[in-house]
């Protein structure tokens, strides 16, 4: 399964809980990334450690899904505080 976790306001919330679900994904098989709203110059002490064990996706405020489908890695699990970042609007367009 391809998990992707939020940083800002999601891991950063309770860090050690998120470090133990990341540790049972790698652990059971699981392609768990962080993936991020941010800029890439926008770095963090807790991203550099994090990208020592799992990639961090920085999509530097493009859509996630969009940006991550863009890159061939097709999330099947978003874990994020704000939805509102992962939609493609484009894949959500009525055709009439």
């Amino acid at each position: 399964m391809k998990i992707a976790l939020d940083f800002d306001d999601t891991y950063t919330c309770d860090p050690e809980m998120w470090d133990t679900f990341i540790d049972m994904a790698i652990a059971k098989g699981h392609d768990i990334r962080i993936c991020t709203f941010r800029k890439t110059t926008m770095r963090d002490p807790a991203l550099d450690r994090l990208a020592e064990k799992i990639p961090v996706i920085y999509t530097g405020y493009i859509q996630k899904r969009l940006f991550t489908n863009k890159m061939d890695w097709f999330v099947d699990v978003w874990i994020d505080d704000s939805p509102e970042f992962i939609v493609d609007t484009d894949g959500f367009l009525m055709r009439g």
